[in-house]
């Protein structure tokens, strides 16, 4: 790469982030993510339940909170790309996801940036599926994993509604696995599936605030401007 693209690149990833932060905050009350282990320190596959168009952006979110001296890059439908290529000024790049053969270039590409030190971040179920159904991997991201000799990050997503105008967007993050075990695919699709219940139960327990970290607070919505402009108004008898 000659240095005029490398710092056209840079520079196109430096205005991708603020404009990235800029958009989470418009659009959620909170961001918030419980980790059961120290965030990777060097290259990992992520492998997260893909329910919302949001997902890319919350898994971006993610990763620069956590390892923001390092690349990212996210795995996407080569329809979808097509559709919103601006995603690729994050660090996104195609994958054709008919079969594991078809996807091997991509699972290779993926792979060699995480040798490289990046966080990748894969959807294994392959398209959007409702919330309250359970995720159902395809195994890409376990070849991409064992090929660039790092682990898999399961990553567990929920975006709900908490008594604010806007949604409040969740994540845990799980305990790594070794992409080389002989049931990885089954053990981190069901430890996503754990990681899911965990928040649920989170949520109905009203633990949240005191289990997870807040890494992006949102802007006012409207609830909390017409709470505040009519303060005054409640304090008198």
């Amino acid at each position: 790469m000659t240095w005029q693209r490398a710092h056209r690149v840079a520079g196109f990833e430096t205005t991708f982030g603020y404009y990235l932060r800029w958009f989470m905050r418009r659009s959620f009350a909170r961001v918030l993510v419980r980790s059961e282990r120290p965030f990777p320190r060097a290259g990992y596959v992520a492998a997260a339940n893909h329910h919302s168009w949001w997902d890319g952006f919350l898994a971006l979110t993610i990763h620069r909170a956590f390892a923001p001296e390092r690349p990212f890059n996210l795995m996407m439908d080569d329809e979808q790309l097509r559709r919103f290529p601006f995603f690729r000024f994050g660090g996104a790049f195609s994958v054709d996801a008919r079969s594991v053969r078809a996807a091997y270039p991509a699972i290779r590409y993926g792979a060699a940036r995480a040798r490289e030190g990046a966080g990748l971040w894969i959807f294994p179920d392959g398209t959007l599926r409702p919330s309250l159904c359970e995720p159902a991997f395809t195994s890409g991201f376990v070849h991409a994993a064992r090929a660039a000799e790092v682990p898999v990050l399961p990553v567990a997503m929920r975006f709900v509604f908490l008594g604010e105008q806007r949604p409040t967007a969740i994540a845990a993050l799980g305990a790594p696995c070794d992409p080389h075990a002989r049931t990885a695919q089954k053990t981190v699709q069901e430890r996503v599936i754990a990681l899911l219940t965990s928040i649920d139960d989170d949520l109905r327990a009203q633990r949240i605030d005191e289990r997870y970290r807040e890494i992006v607070r949102g802007n006012a919505g409207i609830d909390a401007i017409v709470a505040a402009c009519t303060a005054p108004l409640r304090g008198r008898k």
